[in-house]
């Protein structure tokens, strides 16, 4: 199970009482022991924080209150985590700062910034534990936040390339519009990310302090490893391979596409994973062609290639053959 520190939920709070939410009340239905409140800093388990979401977005009547709450964030709410982010020389240093210390936030989140090619790089964030509306507002406020925190520290208009996010299109979208700064919103899409221009990343900090970063460097160091996403890319890829066999067309570029990011990302995701681009395709084939003959009904060979994504019969062969002759190579290669 996930966790969260609970300074997260003491900000949220605070944000909702200004808006005129009771705040015994917000403690008492997010299930928050009150002695939390005060004091020592701790994990609470994240299914609170996406409560916290829910409760505010139902008492404010406010679909947009992650939105709302994350334009007015305040840089060094989050102790460490925004210090080492303040204190950088530059955004894409600080951005940087996001994925290896997010633990000292949350055990349910991982951010990667990735270098998609020379002109843009991008901010993805993955929730490990949710669903729901709750999973929606706590991953818009997670990108928001970090964008609103980017903003307060550079000097030059910060504006995404484009948003993608995971949740259903809403009803209004002025308000996303107006936060991010950009019509360029994907929803529907299959990753929370945010899109910026490589040359953002050099933008110099106004905060930036060398010689605290170098104290806080120790504390960063003896925080735990970001979270692992043993399962997140590889679901992915598989629903939309499924999608692409379906269509009858199918390909690393394709799917890389329409997963909002770069071939080398995906393949270096898959392998973090524990799996690899070929092992993900032969899985949904075989996949697909184990649905179609669930009937029992005899495919023939042109049946089988149209199903399995390639072009003709001969293709399909050459495929085999170049697994059988892996495989025997791999055999080979193991001791007597």
């Amino acid at each position: 199970m996930g966790t969260d520190q609970v300074l997260l939920h003491r900000f949220v709070i605070s944000q909702l009482m200004d808006a005129g939410l009771d705040r015994d009340r917000l403690i008492r239905d997010t299930g928050l022991p009150e002695w939390t409140m005060v004091g020592a800093d701790v994990h609470l388990p994240s299914h609170t924080f996406s409560r916290l979401w829910e409760l505010g977005e139902h008492g404010l009547g406010d679909p947009n209150v992650a939105l709302h709450v994350a334009s007015r964030y305040k840089l060094s709410s989050l102790g460490l985590y925004d210090y080492l982010f303040s204190t950088a020389p530059t955004l894409g240093a600080g951005l940087a700062t996001c994925g290896p210390y997010v633990a000292a936030v949350t055990t349910n989140h991982r951010f990667d910034l990735v270098v998609e090619n020379e002109h843009e790089v991008t901010l993805y964030l993955d929730m490990i534990d949710g669903e729901g509306r709750g999973r929606d507002l706590t991953q818009l406020w997670g990108l928001t936040a970090v964008l609103s925190r980017a903003r307060r520290v550079v000097r030059e208009p910060l504006i995404p390339l484009r948003v993608t996010l995971r949740q259903q299109a809403p009803a209004e979208i002025d308000t996303f519009v107006e936060v991010f700064g950009t019509t360029a919103i994907e929803f529907d899409a299959p990753v929370d990310a945010m899109t910026f221009r490589a040359a953002d990343m050099e933008l110099p900090l106004t905060t930036s302090d060398p010689v605290l970063a170098a104290v806080l460097q120790p504390l960063a160091d003896a925080l735990p490893p970001p979270p692992p996403l043993a399962t997140a890319w590889p679901d992915r890829v598989a629903t939309v391979l499924a999608e692409a066999l379906a269509e009858g067309t199918v390909s690393l570029d394709r799917v890389a596409r329409r997963l909002a990011t770069s071939p080398r990302t995906l393949q270096r995701r898959l392998m973090e994973a524990g799996t690899t681009w070929r092992m993900e395709l032969e899985r949904a084939r075989n996949a697909r062609l184990a649905q179609a003959s669930v009937a029992g009904t005899a495919l023939s060979r042109p049946r089988q290639a149209e199903l399995l994504g390639y072009s003709d019969v001969g293709s399909m062969r050459r495929a085999a053959r170049r697994r059988s002759m892996t495989q025997l190579m791999y055999r080979s290669d193991l001791p007597a």
